[in-house]
């Protein structure tokens, strides 16, 4: 690879801080359940939120 082709890296800014998301883990619990149902239901959790992302975009 000469210079001419190798990526550089491009700086990445960091944006404003996101008062609700952080907010919102003060809300989180202080255990996490490991069960396999626990761990199920996260699975669903966040499928059901990306097809909901999916339909928005699709909109």
């Amino acid at each position: 690879m000469t210079d001419e082709t190798r990526q550089r890296p491009v700086p990445v800014e960091s944006g404003p801080v996101d008062e609700e998301r952080l907010a919102a883990l003060d809300d989180l619990p202080e255990t996490v359940d490991a069960s396999t149902e626990a761990f199920a239901a996260a699975v669903d959790d966040i499928v059901a939120l990306h097809e909901d992302l999916l339909a928005r975009l699709a909109q």
